[in-house]
């Protein structure tokens, strides 16, 4: 079920069903790489919650397409919502559902700027009703379904995912190669705000656009993206995600504990 398409009275008596579990499928409007659509966070995750409820009972809220892109402003495109504002839009979600019953959610997230804010919310919802509340970050369960599945941003994996879901809207025909301003031989990104010294990794607070001008970087190039790879990942995580769904709703609930 869509939550979009039901009526105030259609969705009172699913909500207060206490077996009922929520989707929110959720992302960010960000850049990704030089080949990835600015909606791949929210578009991946809108298909997946789709294919989910082609297969289990599940409730599908409606996607949220912004998130915390605090990162990626210096690439035109980039929606950054900011910390405290994503806080507010979960809480605004939870709580509005949780008021006509809902206990069991499960955030579909492909942006991990994102989780702090669910995170804290979803603490929120969890401590004042006994609600259970899940985060399912696609991008890294993959590589744990397989680990050729490797992650990064705007590379490979995102770029393949992408091809699947909306081939339209990539043509690695215009694909440059992966260009990275390095900032010394010693100081060697590992990620977008990453570095590894002398064997360990560190964080690096500093513009994304002065060390990987292309934006998408972590991984594998996005130049080595292919349908084949999206079409088979994309499958493994919806059969994983749909298996969560259904044995996450036989779960006991918690009692509130404020």
């Amino acid at each position: 079920m869509k939550l979009a398409h039901l009526n105030w009275r259609q969705a009172e008596r699913v909500l207060a069903d206490p077996s009922t579990t929520v989707v929110i499928p959720i992302g960010s409007t960000e850049q990704h790489g030089p080949v990835g659509p600015l909606g791949t966070d929210w578009m991946i995750p809108e298909w997946i919650a789709g294919e989910m409820e082609k297969r289990t009972n599940i409730l599908v809220a409606p996607v949220i397409p912004f998130g915390v892109a605090t990162h990626h402003t210096s690439f035109p495109g980039t929606i950054d919502m900011g910390l405290e504002t994503l806080v507010a839009v979960m809480r605004g979600v939870f709580g509005s559902l949780a008021k006509h019953g809902a206990r069991r959610f499960i955030v579909v997230n492909g942006h991990g700027g994102n989780d702090p804010a669910i995170e804290k919310a979803g603490l929120e919802i969890s401590r004042s009703t006994g609600a259970l509340v899940a985060l399912l970050n696609w991008w890294s369960i993959a590589p744990q379904l397989n680990p050729a599945w490797t992650t990064g941003h705007g590379d490979a994996q995102e770029v393949s995912a992408m091809m699947h879901v909306h081939p339209e809207l990539v043509d690695l025909s215009d694909c440059p190669k992966t260009e990275v301003h390095e900032l010394s031989n010693d100081f060697a990104f590992t990620h977008l705000s990453s570095i590894r010294y002398k064997g360990a990794a560190v964080k690096l607070v500093r513009d994304l656009k002065l060390g990987l001008p292309q934006g998408g970087f972590g991984g594998i190039p996005s130049e080595k993206a292919s349908a084949e790879w999206g079409r088979d990942m994309m499958e493994a995580v919806v059969e994983y995600f749909t298996a969560f769904a259904e044995d996450f709703g036989k779960l006991p609930l918690d009692r509130p504990s404020a």
